[in-house]
Order: structure tokens, then sequence, then C-alpha cells
């Protein structure tokens, strides 16, 4: 932008014979030198005042004393004129002064330099916002382009336009220092703002779409680059997204986050999460967990009975407003927070699972090993290792541990584990607990205790024949033990 800084207020010889030059025409009224200064005289001989001439193209103001003025700001009414040191009105010019007053301007108190365009009538843009040269740019009511920070308009729309000596509205991508005025310790010294390119508006508290990508901005015109609790412009039920850190733009599908309660990243854990198009976590609040009916009427008790009787830490604590979702194929436990979970779980409830059928009530394991799977339900047989040692697991297709439950040979307990032999023991003895039911894979059999079977040291279960633990011949017969006598 090109401006013209203050003028000179002496007027130069050549200057003089110009004017001079330009007013040969006056004779007892009009134009006349006095003592090196123009007036303007009327039919009586005398001078004119607060009032403007014209000569040739231009005009010329007569001051409170008659003289022409030069180099000065004419207030004329509700309108401001600048004219220059020859004494003629400017035109579609920039004027620049010192603030010798050290005016306010705008939001700006720390103004070292006023400056004012003159449009094509020669007053002084004032309380606009004027497009010149390509360029935005606001005055205030007193006619100064202001700069800075600052906010106008009847809805308080927010602009950063500048130095003092630029003025003009920035517009697309910006970083940049905050206000001094905005005291947030969560900000960094420079942030990312977006303002409009067509009025150079920034985006505020807001959630737009810019160049293919949802980014959201706060109150201040920050863009926001992690946990957005709240998210401008989103619907009220989904009250929370993320954005990219340092980019950004809002992110979809898997990632890998600080919990949403800890905005400013400062504890020791971080989770997947899986985001939708619009950045909300799956199950965030338990918007996709389903209350299920039970079956019969009734409700399954084996977190408050079969979990008691075994104390043991590998199993997490029932959650409540979990859910599950099918992703490439997979699936994956969510609780309320949107947070994945790993491990072993007893569900005593049917678990609601979007894209495939709800998970029964029962015992699942989700993947904890880092890698692709993780996080994964797991099928088959697999081992889960906790605090040193091992457990040996039988999933179903669904997802669901066997129990109680002769599998592929093995025998599986009410919590789904692979009963072996104790170290040392070739075999052990089983005690089925009265009311369970063994069904033998592969075969119509089932077996109601209570019963007695015997496994080895691998978990497998003695399907037939004899054998002798600690002084006592056992005889099997379908997995079950049929007879006991003592031996020598």
């Amino acid at each position: 932008m090109r401006k013209q800084t203050k003028l000179v207020a002496v007027l130069s010889a050549a200057a003089l014979l110009a004017i001079g030059a330009s007013m040969t025409s006056f004779a007892a009224s009009g134009w006349a030198q006095e003592d090196g200064t123009w007036v303007y005289l009327d039919s009586s001989g005398d001078r004119v005042y607060d009032t403007w001439k014209k000569s040739g193209s231009s005009y010329f103001y007569l001051n409170e004393d008659g003289e022409m003025a030069t180099n000065a700001i004419i207030e004329d009414g509700d309108n401001k004129y600048y004219v220059d040191a020859s004494g003629a009105r400017v035109t579609n010019q920039w004027i620049s002064m010192e603030n010798e007053d050290d005016e306010t301007v705008g939001d700006n108190d720390d103004i070292s330099t006023l400056w004012f365009y003159f449009g094509s009538s020669g007053k002084a843009y004032a309380d606009a916002v004027k497009t010149i040269d390509g360029k935005k740019y606001i005055f205030d009511d007193n006619g100064y382009m202001l700069s800075g920070w600052q906010t106008y308009g009847e809805d308080n729309d927010l602009y950063y336009l500048g130095d003092e000596n630029e003025g003009w509205a920035y517009t697309g991508w910006q970083f940049l220092e905050l206000d001094e005025d905005i005291e947030d310790d969560d900000y960094d010294d420079e942030e990312w703002f977006y303002f409009k390119p067509s009025n150079g508006k920034a985006y505020v508290n807001s959630r737009k779409y810019i160049s293919g990508k949802y980014y959201t901005f706060d109150e201040n015109g920050v863009m926001q680059d992690k946990w957005v609790v709240g998210t401008p412009g989103a619907p009220a039920s989904e009250d929370s997204a993320r954005y990219r850190e340092e980019n950004g733009a809002q992110e979809t599908g898997w990632i890998y986050a600080y919990p949403i309660d800890d905005p400013d990243e400062e504890g020791d854990d971080q989770y997947w999460f899986y985001l939708d198009s619009k950045g909300v976590p799956f199950n965030l609040n338990g918007a996709d967990t389903q209350i299920l009916e039970f079956k019969d009427g009734t409700r399954y008790d084996m977190a408050e009975t079969e979990i008691a009787k075994k104390d043991n830490e590998k199993w997490k604590d029932p959650i409540n407003n979990v859910a599950t979702k099918v992703i490439k194929s997979k699936t994956y436990l969510f609780n309320d927070k949107g947070e994945m979970q790993t491990g072993v779980f007893i569900f005593d409830y049917y678990v609601s699972r979007t894209g495939g059928v709800v998970l029964e009530p029962g015992i699942y394991y989700f993947n904890k090993d880092s890698g692709s799977g993780q996080g994964a339900m797991a099928t088959g047989k697999t081992t889960v290792s906790y605090d040193g040692d091992n457990y040996n697991y039988y999933f179903q297709k669904d997802g669901s541990a066997y129990r109680n439950y002769i599998a592929d040979g093995a025998l599986y307990d009410g919590l789904g584990e692979r009963v072996d032999a104790e170290d040392g023991n070739s075999y052990d003895l089983v005690d089925i607990p009265e009311g369970a039911v063994i069904s033998i894979k592969g075969s119509s059999k089932v077996v109601e205790g209570p019963s007695t079977v015997i496994v080895n040291s691998s978990g497998k279960v003695k399907k037939s024949g004899t054998v002798k633990i600690d002084g006592y011949k056992y005889t099997v017969n379908d997995y079950v033990v049929t007879d006991i006598e003592a031996v020598d």
C-alpha cells in the first residue's frame, strides 16, 4: 500500500507561483495575496471565512482568519477533509500525521501515527469498512484507520488489521500473537486464526468447513487442535470432537490421544478412540449404548457370584454404558468416555454392538497386546498373560468364552479358564459343581453334576479308561469318573 506522509506546512516558491498563475484573473473580489498569504475577498473587498472556494478543478479552504489553509485537517460539519501544501483539497489519498495527543484508536491505545483516507469527494472515510486498492480497511468515527486486533460492527466481528502502518484486514490462515488483553495460560504466544477472504472477519466460536476439512475456533478466534468439548456449531448431542494437533483439521477414524477430561494432557495414559465423520468418539457419554431386555426377564448375576469367588485383579471391574462396534470385520469395546477397552471382561448383561448382533452375557477378551490387533475381540484358543501368569481360554465364534464346557478335549471352568493339573501333578481331580452342565463338544451327551473329571497338566480331560491318583484307581467313562477303587 502506498501512503503519503504528512507534508511540510510551508508553501514553496514554486507552489506560490502555481497558485498565482491560476489566480491571475482575480481582481478586487476573489483571490488576493496579503502579507504573503492567500485570502478570498467578497464583492465588498472583505475576507471570507470558514468556507470553501474553488479555483480551476480544486477546492481551497479559508479558515477562521480568512486565510487559505494548508497542510491541515479541515472539519466541516460532520466531515473531515485535508488540504495539502498548495491548499488544495486532496482526494483518493492517504494522509498520516503524528499522534501528538495520544489518541486511542479503536481498541488500540498505543498508536504513534494516525492514518486517514480521503475519498473521491475529499471526505475522510469514517465509521466504515472500505476497500482501497483491493484491501479492506476499517475507520473509526474520527476517521482514524484502525490497526492491530479490533472488534467492529453490530456483531463485534473480530479482525486483525496489521500494524499501525498497514491497517488492512488480514485474510485466510494467519499465525499471530494474541491480543495483549487476552490472558489465558492455555494459549501459546502465537496461535492460528482464520479470516474470511471476502471480508477479513475472523471465525469465532464456530465450526467451519475450510478447503475440504472441518476446523473449530474458540471465543477468541483461536484454532483448536485437541479435544473440543461443547463443539461450536455441532448438534447438542455431539458435545465433543477431536482436532489434529498443530494442523487443527478435524480427526476421523482411529486416533490415539489423551482422555477428553484431561485437556492439558498432564496424565500418563492415552487411549484409542474411534471418531465418526464429525470427529465425535463412538459411545461418548454412552450415546451408542442400548438398553437391552434380558432373556425371560432374568438378569445374569455372574459378576456378583462367580467373580466374587475368585479374587483376581486381572478381571476388569464391571462397567456400565459400554458398547461395541464392528470396524473392518473386528469387534471393539468402548466405555462411555469413548475410550477403547482391552482385557478380559465379564458381562452380566447384554452389550450392544453397532454393525453386528448384540453380545450375550458372558466372558470376553479384547486383545491388550500392542499392534494392529490391539483391542479386537478374540475368538478361538487364546492365552492371556497377567502379572506373570498365563490363563488359557477358548472363545466361541460369537466371542464368548466356553464355560463349564469340554471343548476340543479340554475343560473350561465357570470363569472360562482352562483347568490344568497343578504343577508337579500328572493328573488332578476336578469336581463339577452341583447344577453345572458340561457339554461335550461333538457329542449330544450332556453330563449333569455333581460329577468329577480328571485333567492332565496340559488341560486335557481323560475321556475313558483308568487312572491312579494318590493310592486310588479311578475309572472314567465318557469323561466322567464312574468308579473309585483303593489300590496298594
